[in-house]
């Protein structure tokens, strides 16, 4: 393990001439933010930047803008704005959201984001979520080391390159704050992998003692907790899905077996010539949808979006007897979404069995009879229950996602919806293998959801 680690460390520590580069811009916006006439009260640099626990061209800086308590939220919000677009005056930049709109954009090749905070002592007296960040900062800087720095980069790129770094929604991984809170609890990387390795349904990460395990797990839900050490209230780990979280305690078990550069940077997809992706597609039961990309939405909340349409289209498939076996989602971020599913059948037969309760329940029997008043063939009792058969209402994928994409783009009013408007093309074969060869995004996302093997196996 440790000739890898050095290995990795040398491609992941900024050099001083970066962190010297990066000190100097930050120096300047705060310069001009005091030097600005407005109703903030202080400037501070915070995030992984500020703390040191960066990685190599990682050219994030986060600049959070300080306002008295007291400032109404319409103000806050219009204050924070308004310095936003000033610092970068002649520089790209555009709104942004978290819970409240912000500035960000691009200043010599760094992606700065300008934050309105609230200035408070403690985080229980928070008004915006991002009010917590000043506390995140100042505890991480007393208690991270110059080694622990290091350390933090280590477990930082290999959940990058797992794939589970990240509380984005389209992720839905662990964020830097918790990499750097395992960190202090392992004090190591090789601790930390050693204990990801065993971690189960119930693990608590309570750096202040607020709570007593059990405690904990019956106050916060979420495959892993980890308590805020600034707020007690949250579970900064609670954007984790089940799904990420048992992929890190694989990766962790698999780097203790046989560790390797390849964890912290996997091999490129490389996408499989066209006639193997032709004979992969034969043999699957694969369908799936072309949507435009809703014009002008950031990323976070289009995936949420997206996300949440994939499930809705994948439950009425299940609902109109296709079986979804699994799902996918990919966006380019910019023109289009694609939404795959492999399904148990792209086409079903025309009459489906239908079994109901046993014929001495009479009230739900005469329920059931009433709701198939005209079946194909039945009523009959069978094994002691109601039994018929009825014709379906739709009987190919194709056909049914055509009808239901045209009732979703009427009904709905979210942006996702308004986007099939412009654009919605059922992905058969023959235009799903055309998408794969003019879109070498969509080739990378198709030929890795193919193959179907983590990265690190």
């Amino acid at each position: 393990m440790k000739p890898v680690l050095k290995q990795v460390l040398e491609k992941i520590v900024p050099s001083e001439q970066e962190k010297k580069a990066e000190k100097k811009l930050v120096a300047r916006i705060i310069r001009t933010i005091k030097a600005m006439e407005g109703k903030h009260i202080d400037v501070a640099w915070a995030g992984s930047s500020a703390r040191d626990t960066h990685l190599k061209d990682d050219r994030d800086l986060d600049i959070f803008v300080l306002f008295p308590k007291t400032l109404g939220r319409r103000e806050f919000e219009k204050e924070g704005l308004r310095i936003g677009k000033a610092v970068f005056n002649g520089h790209k930049w555009e709104k942004a959201y978290s819970e409240h709109p912000y500035i960000r954009g691009v200043i010599n090749g760094f992606e700065v984001e300008i934050v309105p905070s609230y200035k408070i002592k403690n985080a229980s007296q928070k008004q915006s979520s991002v009010d917590r960040s000043i506390f995140h900062n100042r505890y991480l800087k007393k208690r991270l080391s110059k080694k622990l720095c290091n350390e933090t980069r280590l477990l930082r790129q290999f959940l990058k390159g797992i794939g589970c770094y990240g509380a984005e929604i389209k992720t839905c991984s662990v964020p830097g704050y918790v990499v750097e809170l395992l960190i202090l609890k392992y004090k190591s990387f090789k601790g930390a992998i050693k204990a990801i390795s065993k971690w189960g349904s119930e693990t608590a990460i309570d750096l202040e003692k607020y709570y007593s395990p059990k405690n904990a797990r019956e106050k916060f839900c979420g495959h892993l907790i980890v308590i805020d050490p600034v707020d007690k209230n949250r579970n900064v780990a609670a954007a984790l899905s089940l799904e990420q979280f048992e992929r890190i305690v694989a990766a962790a078990n698999a780097f203790l077996k046989k560790p390797a550069i390849k964890f912290f940077f996997p091999e490129k997809t490389k996408p499989l010539p066209l006639e193997k992706i032709k004979q992969i597609l034969k043999k699957k039961e694969l369908i799936g949808i072309e949507i435009a990309y809703p014009k002008g939405t950031l990323p976070d909340i289009a995936w949420g979006q997206i996300k949440r349409l994939g499930r809705k289209i994948a439950k009425q498939l299940d609902l109109h007897g296709f079986g979804v076996n699994q799902a996918a989602e990919w966006s380019d971020e910019k023109k289009s979404i694609v939404f795959l599913f492999e399904l148990e059948s792209l086409v079903l037969q025309k009459a489906v069995k239908r079994t109901g309760p046993l014929v001495s329940m009479k009230e739900h029997s005469e329920k059931f009879l009433k709701a198939h008043p005209k079946p194909l063939s039945g009523p009959h009792i069978e094994k002691g229950r109601w039994t018929l058969e009825t014709e379906r209402e739709f009987t190919s994928a194709e056909k049914f996602l055509e009808e239901y994409l045209e009732k979703i783009a009427s009904e709905e009013k979210k942006n996702i919806e308004k986007a099939i408007r412009q654009k919605k093309i059922i992905l058969h074969e023959k235009n799903m293998l055309g998408l794969y060869s003019k879109n070498m995004e969509f080739s990378e996302f198709l030929t890795k959801y193919l193959k179907g093997k983590e990265s690190f196996l």
